[in-house]
């Protein structure tokens, strides 16, 4: 019964070995999955380590999950390669790099003995004013995300890899993110299944992932469908025939964890038609939840019966994992960098050159944002892009860094020092800060020529004003490099 229970769940861990606090909760938990996350990893030698001592203390390998999407949702990334975001794969507009990256990024995982990618996103990107999916998702288009996600999943599976379809019911028309608080999709049914449900309903893929959303609708209650039985249950299962593995997206997330206590919320999502939880950290949670459900398995019968059902497809995902067939000649690091930096390379566009600026011969000003993180998703980060400083030193020009909450003081002083200049701006998500919006306008009107790159999507080449832009959707090394080249005609190449 304890291993039973244990298998529904899937875990994150507190550190990148098998010390005291992360053998306490897998004996205590005894878990069917877990999560790696930047934590987690230090090194490729490592990762394989730490996952081969996870299953000597436990006595079997549990399901090993990564979120390693590409662009600005990669973990594993020190000595692996680096696939652009699923929509810089779509505007490299060749389906089969969707195909090859999927199959690079599976051959990596497998490599070091992981198992399940918790990728592709799905969603339809559909409200440029989203937080949380933006270059994430293929495209506005449901045909294009199809066709990209369904060529994605097929390379994961050709490298032994299994995929999970994200986020159920479709993430991409909403404005709030669900790692805050519940967001609200008001479309009618048919609209759902004409757009949101599309590529659920058309791509093959041994799980789906359902997020923290409410969808007034088709729900008489409002609560997140991920507690939902009208959705998990009747819909998923009954009208929709899904018979694969129901994940539930981190159930630490304020969308679902702002309404219920852990241990109510682990029982509630499992009664509702859930095969596996995830708590992506926190230890005590995450025992306090399983000590709560072998209460609850032995006071109801009822609930037993669901958990066994649940229990039997996570075990065709253990099926799947044995039984798939990974061509090691794939696990070729060198080779797939160089293939992924093509690919990250013809993601990079020029989007308008209405003024024929580009490439350039000169620039007066460059100003750049400082890279941050922007919905929880992401790793924690706070960086300067290398091609930021190295445009400075190639066209001979100072740089100006500025915070993404930029003042209107601070502006002013930066439109001071522009007013009929040559300038250039680096921004990363400009269009959904309000300020950061207003200053580019005034800083297209005053300057003499202006050139906009944006590092992430490429909704800020929109703004007002901007008639000379270049969008890299995402910045790893090879597509700040094919910036370079795009603004200045120079095939450099960082260290």
């Amino acid at each position: 019964m304890d291993e039973l229970i244990g298998k529904l769940f899937m875990i994150g861990l507190p550190s990148h070995e098998v010390d005291d606090p992360t053998k306490r909760v897998l004996e205590s938990v005894k878990p069917g999955s877990i999560i790696l996350f930047k934590r987690n990893i230090k090194s490729r030698k490592q990762i394989t380590t730490f996952i081969e001592s996870i299953a000597k203390f436990l006595g079997y390998k549990p399901l090993m999950a990564i979120d390693q999407e590409g662009g600005i949702v990669t973990r594993l990334t020190e000595g692996f390669s680096m696939a652009p975001s699923a929509m810089g794969l779509a505007m490299s507009n060749n389906p089969d790099n969707a195909y090859t990256a999927g199959r690079i990024i599976g051959s990596e995982m497998k490599d070091v003995g992981i198992d399940w990618n918790l990728a592709p996103v799905v969603d339809i990107n559909n409200n440029s004013d989203n937080p949380a999916i933006g270059i994430r998702s293929f495209s506005n288009n449901k045909d294009t995300v199809i066709e990209y996600a369904s060529k994605f999943v097929l390379g994961l599976k050709e490298s032994g890899v299994i995929s999970c379809l994200k986020h159920f019911p479709g993430n991409g028309r909403v404005a709030s993110d669900p790692h805050i608080d519940m967001p609200v999709l008001n479309v009618s049914k048919a609209e759902l299944y004409k757009t949101e449900l599309s590529p659920f309903l058309s791509i093959n893929a041994p799980s789906w992932m359902p997020t923290h959303i409410y969808i007034p609708a088709i729900q008489s209650s409002k609560e997140p469908i991920t507690v939902s039985k009208e959705i998990l249950t009747d819909m998923i299962r009954g009208e929709l025939g899904y018979k694969g593995v129901l994940l539930a997206d981190d159930l630490n997330m304020g969308g679902v964890s702002n309404f219920y206590l852990p241990e109510e919320l682990a029982f509630k999502t499992l009664s509702a038609g859930m095969d596996m939880l995830s708590f992506c950290d926190n230890t005590t949670k995450q025992i306090a939840a399983k000590k709560y459900l072998r209460k609850k398995i032995i006071q109801d019968k009822f609930f037993l019966e669901k958990i066994v059902k649940s229990s039997e497809r996570i075990e065709n995902l253990f099926l799947e994992r044995e039984t798939s067939n990974t061509d090691k000649n794939l696990s070729d690091f060198s080779r797939n960098r160089i293939v992924m930096d093509v690919i990250s390379k013809e993601s990079v566009l020029i989007l308008k050159n209405n003024d024929n600026l580009l490439p350039l011969t000169g620039i007066d000003n460059i100003f750049a944002v400082k890279a941050t993180r922007l919905v929880r998703v992401e790793e924690d980060i706070e960086s300067l892009p290398l091609v930021v400083k190295k445009a400075g030193e190639l066209l001979n020009c100072p740089v100006t860094i500025y915070r993404r909450d930029l003042t209107a003081e601070e502006a002013d002083v930066l439109l001071s020092i522009s007013n009929g200049k040559r300038n250039m701006i680096f921004t990363e998500n400009a269009h959904l800060v309000q300020r950061q919006k207003i200053f580019i306008e005034k800083l297209a009107d005053i300057s003499l020529s202006l050139v906009l790159i944006a590092l992430r999507d490429p909704y800020d080449a929109d703004i007002m004003g901007v008639k000379s832009a270049i969008c890299s959707y995402g910045y790893n090394v090879s597509q700040q490099e094919e910036i370079l080249n795009k603004l200045i005609n120079v095939k450099y190449i960082f260290n």
